[in-house]
């Protein structure tokens, strides 16, 4: 049986590829985002909490 703590390391690198590419204007800036939030946020479900609400709003953004 897989453990919780195996499917969040395999899934954080994916959104944040994901938050790269959904920062479409400029990916340096979904670069440094990603990155920054390594750095402050140690918590796993924080992280994955932070990059889905950057996610949310770049999509919301993207529509209008």
């Amino acid at each position: 049986m897989i453990s919780e703590s195996n499917i969040i390391d395999e899934v954080l690198p994916l959104l944040d590829i994901i938050t790269i590419l959904i920062i479409e204007d400029d990916p340096i800036i979904g670069i440094v985002l990603v990155t920054l939030l390594k750095l402050v946020t140690e918590d796993r479900i924080a992280r994955i909490s932070l990059i889905l609400l950057v996610i949310v709003l770049g999509i919301i953004n993207f529509e209008y």
